[in-house]
């Protein structure tokens, strides 16, 4: 491979730190993995294979990177076999240190447990068990402080609970406990939250308070800014009096040093600010300008100036006293946190967990003794040549600190290698940190004693894309507003050659006016219409064929929609596609709890638990499980003014319908309560299963399998809950809304695989290192998210505590000074974070790139946008600032290149001095008339069942005289397709292969594939069946991660709900015969392919074939039926594609020897597997080499 001279330094760079700034395409990873593979091939160089530390963001990561050095190795191994250097490489390779950060933290503890006092059994814990383990513990000391008597903590108690009970106060604990844990000092983080209430001094020395000043000053200014603007406006127009008031308000500010004063003299200057009375003006034509344009640009400054002096011009010392008068408060606050830290670290040692959080901490630990590094750090210095971090820019303080107790201290003799983009900083809700990269970038540039280097050459997207991105980005970031500047360093440079084709980057704004939808629905109609376009319109879109180069039409498959957060509607968006007949598939992890089906049993179990629940018991009583209508439910709500439970009793008093429906609610909660003071949870859940039938009726709706995985996973949860010792239902629930806010949500099934030609919808994180022919960007006009600015308490590594000051004999509360500073670095850090979210979704293009955002009356708008000020090419830091949403960052900045001017002048909109660009942008407004018409509900049956169109027969009689021929006709008519009435539309492998089996073995009678006999699901049996024993061994087939022990892969799927009790017993017994077939040949060529992306598990597909092939006796009129089936395996070898599955079938018995159970095998599953194959071949246009089957009971591979 031939490496630019960027890559080529990236690779030799050597006796140094080296930070490297890989944009996004550059080749970062095969940059890394020659660097890593030249090293150890190198026998002159002191770096070896287990001398190596590389840290990886995720696993996936660590596996793919180990995966590729061997690749190199074995590569190096083949051209010198005798090499025994070489060998040696590739061997100590297994014991590389090639891992994530907490993997290498639980490699320190482990080596180093004795250290800590730490019991060497201890194991991670599971987020259940942490949770429940904390609310104990936490009562617990809560406890304790009220039998103490302790007013201090009354006082705490009164100033932050309310009458509701104690939540607020232990969400205030544990909230202030996790986020000192993110810090690499918690306790010292706690010591100077006490200290930053601490004042004895001069205002103006405090430096809070000087910080402060300076945020208010960026408001005066601003308005200062306007105020001035519009004196010399009002002079140029000839109103020489009220220029001249104008200017008298801005006086006061003339003698401030904006860089160095004090806060007096801000105080001081604020408070002499005046205003006087404008001089009137008449309402005349005259002075339209004046009326219309600026008077109220001077009503808006004067506006801004008031309320940024009104704060100025408070007095420090109040403003210092009101912190002041908060310390007693926030020791008290600081104490109770540390003691229930203490408890709880030790509630977990007595039951020997350990949290991810630990891993850092008991790392670091280890690893530093007062501000150095210990003996242990030490070792691991000696021993670690390179030290190479990938992905830096998401790096944390913590983990910072521990890569720099394990690496060289002095950078120009360093041994770290660090690797990433700051430009794709997306983690700070991880808390990572992306100064640290900033601070080095900058400090190595201007001739630090590390070396930088830039990778800034993309090989991944076409011209047109990476021209267009920096068009944008060269308007938008810069070190003030995104903490970084988009330099020539930055810029996007193309590095692969495509074919010529028209694939402008485009702006989509979608006119969210309409009676009857709403903006999400017209938004995704305009992305339906914007699809259809491209795949089928009448010059479909062309994308470059990966395997053969070429250009071919866009296929679904090709494309993605990116959105910010998978709760903005996604579901929405997925119903609106299949309106369209576009088929869609969305990775819905973290839609578990968001689930309809997972609500409602919520729902019910909150109120078994306690039916004084309005929110719960209404949506309860709205499902399907009791069927009220909302005008039902209102009539309901009128029959008292007390609860809404009560309000249903009363309702049940009634003799009508409403009434005797509202008894049967009262029954079967009444019912299901006595049902729980004697029984499990599970089985409770179970209950409520039989007596409601929900279970099944969710497994008929839409999507019925993902339902019913969903509604089983809650009753496993339930399981597990009650196994590691707890009970009540209560608690369960609790635990429930925990995990909810944490965000430790459940996944739910999936029901496509990611291999079928479905567009697919993902967020922009999820999105990350991954690449997209098409790339449509999509919810640009949503608002952005502050929700973390608007809690009641934030916490902050700087400022402290967002604490409000309360006063409990008033009971009102007042915002702190401290408080705004947090919410306003917030929301710059905000800012600077979205910047670089939209940056990530933008480069995941490779050939089209389309942004889509959602307005109202859009002549207003752009109009709006084209006034907005700039700074040279850059938007002005105050509107950047002032943004709410992303289209008030992408439009103005596009609305004033050349290539606007068009689209501009069609919409009878001025065109503002354009700017010259690489590559022009396209403007599309869409409207609700631009809107493709929704597929009709024949079209899409006609489309997925190949529906048949038959003439009717005309029966109506016309004469008399042919009434016995009609009738003749009526009773002896045939309808030529009887057979395809006999046989089901929808077939499965299974069943077309005993179809064709019977067919082989001349038996007489036919099957329908509707008559299968009805079985429970099958947690609910006491023992495992043969079918079901063989669908556990195929979950364990698909979910193993060969690399790893199976036993301790097993514990963890049991213990995460993955697999029940019985099914990780039937696991446990299978594993010789698993691990025997990892062993083998065909099972390492798997695990290779596994490794490399070229072998899938589990893949779904659906095929249509002649209906003879179902039903061999019928006759039929050229009809087909769907077939289903999933097919365990498929890889390639290196030389072909080998089609595998999995059987558990007892044969040796009844066959008698190896060889005929073998034949035994071919003759049972010939059908299954040729049909496999030929569905393969017809659906990815590949050819399969291989058929095999892996029995476990033979421990051998057959071959059909």
């Amino acid at each position: 491979m031939k490496w630019t001279n960027d890559q080529q330094a990236a690779i030799d760079a050597r006796g140094s730190h080296v930070l490297v700034s890989a944009a996004a395409g550059s080749g970062k990873t095969a940059v890394l993995v020659e660097r890593l593979a030249s090293r150890l091939l190198d026998e002159t160089d002191e770096l070896t294979a287990d001398r190596m530390l590389v840290v990886t963001f995720t696993n996936a990561a660590a596996a793919e990177m180990k995966r590729r050095i061997a690749k190199a190795l074995d590569q190096a191994l083949r051209d010198d076999p005798e090499n025994a250097y070489i060998r040696k490489q590739r061997q100590m390779l297994n014991r590389a240190l090639i891992t994530t950060i907490h993997s290498f933290c639980l490699e320190v503890i482990r080596e180093n447990y004795y250290l800590l006092d730490l019991d060497p059994a201890f194991k991670i814990a599971e987020e259940r068990d942490l949770v429940l383990l904390q609310d104990d513990v936490l009562e617990d000391v809560l406890e304790d402080a009220y039998g103490e008597q302790d007013q201090a903590f009354f006082a705490l108690i009164d100033a932050y609970t309310s009458d509701r009970g104690d939540s607020e106060i232990e969400e205030l604990i544990l909230g202030l406990y996790h986020y000192a844990r993110t810090l690499p000092d918690p306790e010292a983080y706690l010591d100077e939250l006490v200290s930053l209430y601490q004042f004895d001094g001069d205002p103006d020395d405090e430096q809070l308070l000087i910080e402060f000043g300076h945020l208010l000053w960026v408001d005066i200014e601003k308005a200062l800014r306007q105020l001035r603007r519009v004196a010399i406006e009002l002079r140029l127009a000839g109103y020489e009096a009220q220029s001249e008031n104008v200017q008298q308000a801005i006086l006061p500010f003339a003698n401030l040093d904006p860089n160095s004063f004090k806060w007096s003299e801000l105080e001081t200057a604020s408070r002499a600010v005046k205003f006087g009375t404008m001089k009137s003006v008449q309402k005349k034509d005259e002075h339209h300008v004046y009326h219309t344009v600026l008077k109220p640009a001077y009503d808006q400054a004067k506006k801004k100036l008031s309320e940024a002096t009104a704060q100025a011009g408070t007095s420090g010392a109040d403003y210092l006293e009101v912190l002041m008068t908060q310390c007693p408060l926030v020791e008290t606050l600081v104490k109770t946190v540390r003691t229930f830290g203490a408890a709880y670290e030790q509630a977990k040692r007595d039951r020997a967990f350990v949290d991810f959080s630990d891993l850092e901490h008991y790392a670091l630990a280890i690893l530093r003794d007062g501000d150095g590094p210990s003996s242990v750090a030490s070792l691991y210095k000696q021993r670690f040549a390179e030290v190479l971090i990938d992905e830096y820019q998401d790096t944390n303080e913590i983990q910072e600190t521990i890569i720099g107790l394990v690496s060289h201290e002095a950078e120009h003799v360093g041994n770290l290698f660090m690797v990433g983009d700051i430009k794709q900083s997306i983690y700070r809700f991880r808390h990572a940190e992306p100064r640290l990269f900033i601070e080095k970038a900058t400090r190595f540039k201007q001739g630090g004693s590390g070396q930088r280097i830039d990778l800034s050459q993309n090989f991944r997207s076409r011209a047109e894309v990476l021209h267009g991105i920096n068009d944008l980005f060269v308007r938008l970031m810069d070190e003030e507003v995104s903490e970084i500047e988009y330099d020539e360093a930055a810029r996007l440079v193309p590095g692969r050659a495509y074919e010529e084709l028209e694939a402008r980057p485009e702006l989509i704004l979608v006119n969210g006016e309409s009676r009857d939808l709403s903006k999400q629905e017209l938004e995704g109609r305009a992305i339906a219409t914007r699809i259809l376009e491209l795949v089928s319109g009448e010059e479909p879109f062309k994308v470059t064929d990966e395997a053969t180069g070429l250009l071919r039409s866009c296929e679904y498959r090709d494309i993605v929609i990116l959105v910010r957060s998978k709760k903005e509607r996604v579901e929405q968006l997925m119903d609106i596609l299949t309106q369209y007949n576009i088929p869609a598939y969305t990775d819905s992890d973290g839609g578990y709890f968001q689930a309809t089906e997972i609500r409602m049993m919520l729902a019910v179990l909150k109120l078994i638990d306690n039916p004084l629940q309005d929110i719960p018991l209404a949506g309860a009583l709205r499902s399907p499980m009791f069927g009220f209508s909302d005008q039902e439910l209102a009539k309901i709500r009128l029959e008292s003014e007390d609860s809404f439970f009560e309000a249903l009793k009363a309702k049940a008093d009634d003799e009508d319908d409403l009434g005797l429906k509202c008894g049967d609610v009262l029954d079967a909660l009444s019912a299901w309560r006595t049902f729980a003071r004697n029984h499990s949870l599970s089985e409770l859940i179970q209950q409520v299963f039989n007596d409601t039938g929900f279970y099944d009726f969710a497994g008929g709706l839409p999507g019925g399998k993902g339902r019913q995985e969903n509604l089983k996973a809650l009753y496993d949860r339930a399981l597990s809950y009650e196994r590691s010792g707890y009970r009540g239902l209560y608690r369960f629930l609790r635990v429930m809304d925990r995990l909810q806010d944490n965000g430790e949500d459940l996944s739910e099934a999936r029901s496509l695989g990611e291999e079928e030609n479905v567009v697919r919808i993902m967020t922009v994180h999820k999105s990350k290192g991954l690449e997209f022919p098409v790339t449509i960007v999509a919810q640009l006009g949503k608002q952005f998210n502050k929700r973390d600015q608007m809690q009641r308490v934030i916490f902050h590594k700087r400022y402290g505590i967002s604490l409000d000051a309360i006063d409990v004999v008033t009971r009102t509360k007042t915002e702190t000074f401290v408080k705004e500073m947090i919410r306003r670095d917030l929301d710059a850090t905000m800012k600077a974070e979205e910047m670089r979210v939209l940056y990530v979704a933008l480069t995941r293009a490779k050939e089209k790139l389309i942004l889509v955002g959602t307005i109202k009356e859009p002549g207003k708008q752009i109009q709006k946008w084209l006034h907005v000020e700039q700074t040279g090419t850059t938007l002005s830091a105050e509107s950047r600032r002032d943004a709410k949403t992303y289209l008030d960052w992408v439009a103005p900045a596009l609305l004033k290149l050349e290539g606007a001017a068009s689209f501009l002048e069609q919409q009878g909109l001025p065109v503002i001095a354009p700017q010259p660009e690489a590559t022009p942008w396209t403007y599309r407004i869409i409207g609700e008339g631009d809107l493709a018409e929704v597929a009709t509900l024949q079209e899409m049956m006609a489309q997925l069942h190949h529906v048949k169109q038959f003439e009717a027969i005309d029966f109506k009689v016309k004469d008399e005289a042919n009434v016995s021929e009609f009738v003749h006709k009526a009773f002896a008519y045939a309808y030529p397709a009887q057979a395809a009435t006999e046989t089901a539309a929808k077939q499965t492998v299974t069943e077309l292969k005993r179809a064709l089996q019977l067919e082989q073995a001349a038996f007489e009678e036919t099957y329908r594939a509707t008559d299968t006999p009805y079985r429970e699901p099958k947690w609910k049996q006491s023992q495992q069946t043969g079918a079901e024993r063989g669908t556990t061994l195929h979950l364990v087939f698909q979910l193993i991660d060969p690399s790893k022990p199976l036993d301790v892969q097993i514990d963890r799927w049991e213990a995460e709900s993955m697999l029940s009790p019985v099914e990780a017993e039937t696991a446990r017994l299978a594993s010789p015969e698993i691990e025997a077939f990892f062993a083998s040949e065909t099972g390492r060529s798997l695990t290779a392919a596994l490794q490399t992306g070229t072998g899938w598990r589990e893949l779904p597909f659906t095929y249509t074939v002649p209906a003879e092939r179902v039903n061999p006796t019928g006759v039929f009129t050229d009809e087909h039926v769907l077939i289903q089936g999933i097919i365990d395996c498929l890889f390639y070898d290196g030389e072909t594609y080998v089609l595998l599955d999995y059987k558990s079938d007892s044969v040796l018995f009844s066959s008698g020897s190896r060889e005929a159970a073998k034949q035994m095998l071919r003759d049972r599953y010939h059908v299954q597997l040729s049909l496999y194959r030929e569905a393969i071949e017809a659906i990815w246009g590949i050819t399969v080499g291989q058929m095999l089957i892996y029995s476990l009971e033979l421990q051998e591979i057959v071959v059909l």
